[in-house]
């Protein structure tokens, strides 16, 4: 056997070999236990988390000799045909360069047939979302009310594009995507495994870029292995990738969060200078910020989630950055990735980007501005207006009665305390958040 990359030499076997997907082994260990076999199973999630491989681990457990079981033997002779796609009786068919009716029909022709070796005769369709309408109706019938001895496994990364004539007539599974706490795990076993020396901190940065997906991150492991050999260093990772460091993406953050737009252009031109990815910079820096949200308002769901050690690297920080700040900061950054990826000039945008989050800072909230503008004691005013015994209705006077206006004009009153007003409304213009507010929307107070 030739060459197999590392995605494929280290792809689950068995139900106990998933990654990340108890909720998934669990469930159908049980059904397989207890007999209570669907006729059509539907795995969803993105990429790279192990759909394709849950969906050809459950044909071996189906069709495996003695079997249905879930704890099947995969170097049996049928489950090594089944891995090898040379079973006659599990067919796996590509939905994306199948998708036509015509392949549907021939699908359909041959289910009435009974398994050659197998239980069962098993469909896996993969990318089933790509399927065409007329396809997806001829299939109906079929997958309603389907031999006994036929399964249908499908598989998809966009569940929204099925028809619910079909989600009814599934079992449907939702894959999670993978910790990073799992991934480093798994990579640090293939690591031991090809006798390749990695260090954590390159570990938990393949992990973080891996957004979750198990093959994403062992095919970037096999890429370094191509640049750098088996000996593999946090900088091959961020030459390779383009990737910000953890310990500059911290160096960012601390700027932004002060304020301080000299330091983070600093930081920016040094990421410049190593060729960093300008979006992958601002990932990072988002990435970052929700971490240390998530470490105020769930403690214990950031540690499970990120791992004890950078939960402590979290902490060492110092105090905890403003919520509502970070919250802000993160609204704000969402809202920039757009014109950040459709940028003619990315390291400008993200420049004027980081700019504009320094400047956050400095703004002051809608709340904190309406208490600043509340009059004192017009709590206490209202609350003596309401205790007061309600006044009898006035009499009603007739158009007759009204006084007639005297010919001469009565002056408006004018105040009698210029000197109060006038300090009033200095101590209000030199109030620090009024300050802020105005220099923020540029703002005047105009004398009526």
């Amino acid at each position: 056997m030739g060459y197999l990359v590392l995605a494929r030499k280290y792809r689950p076997r068995t139900f106990a070999e998933l990654v990340g997907q108890e909720h998934v082994v669990r469930t159908l260990s049980n059904s397989i236990a207890e007999g209570r076999l669907a006729h059509a199973f539907l795995f969803v999630g993105p990429r790279g988390i192990g759909k394709t491989s849950t969906a050809r681990i459950l044909a071996k457990a189906l069709n495996c000799p003695n079997g249905p079981k879930a704890d099947f033997n995969p170097d049996d002779d049928i489950c090594k045909e089944i891995e090898e796609g040379r079973s006659l009786d599990v067919l796996e068919i590509d939905g994306a360069s199948n998708r036509g009716i015509d392949s549907i029909k021939e699908l359909r022709e041959g289910v009435p047939y009974a398994p050659a070796r197998g239980k069962f005769k098993i469909y896996i369709i993969d990318e089933v979302h790509m399927l065409t309408n007329e396809s997806f109706n001829a299939l109906l019938k079929t997958l309603e009310e389907p031999p006994a001895h036929v399964k249908f496994i499908f598989a998809t990364t966009e569940v929204q594009k099925l028809p619910a004539t079909i989600l009814s007539r599934c079992q449907r599974f939702d894959l999670r995507r993978i910790s990073d706490p799992l991934i480093c795990s798994h990579l640090r076993k293939i690591a031991d495994a090809e006798k390749m020396k990695i260090s954590d901190e390159a570990l938990v940065l393949l992990a973080r870029q891996a957004e979750g997906g198990l093959r994403d991150a062992e095919s970037a492991l096999e890429q370094l292995v191509s640049f750098a050999g088996k000996a593999i260093t946090l900088d091959h990772v961020l030459e390779v990738f383009g990737l910000a460091g953890p310990i500059e993406t911290r160096a960012l953050a601390s700027a932004v969060l002060a304020g301080d737009s000299t330091a983070a252009l600093g930081k920016l031109h040094e990421f410049r200078a190593r060729h960093r990815d300008p979006i992958r910079i601002a990932q990072d820096l988002a990435r970052h910020l929700r971490n240390l949200l998530l470490l105020q308002i769930a403690p214990a769901e950031a540690e499970a989630e990120l791992g004890k050690t950078e939960k402590q690297t979290l902490l060492s920080l110092g105090n905890p950055p403003d919520k509502a700040h970070l919250i802000s900061l993160l609204e704000q950054l969402l809202e920039s990735e757009h014109h950040l990826r459709l940028s003619l000039a990315r390291e400008v945008a993200l420049e004027i980007l980081i700019l504009r989050l320094c400047e956050m800072r400095e703004r002051v909230s809608l709340e904190t501005i309406l208490k600043k503008l509340a009059v004192p004691g017009a709590e206490t005013r209202a609350e003596s207006a309401a205790s007061r015994p309600a006044l009898s209705p006035a009499p009603v006077t007739t158009p007759s009665e009204l006084p007639r206006p005297s010919a001469a004009k009565t002056p408006f009153a004018k105040s009698s305390t210029p000197t109060a007003t006038a300090a009033s409304k200095e101590t209000f213009l030199n109030d620090p958040a009024i300050k802020a507010a105005m220099k923020n929307f540029d703002a005047r107070i105009v004398d009526r």
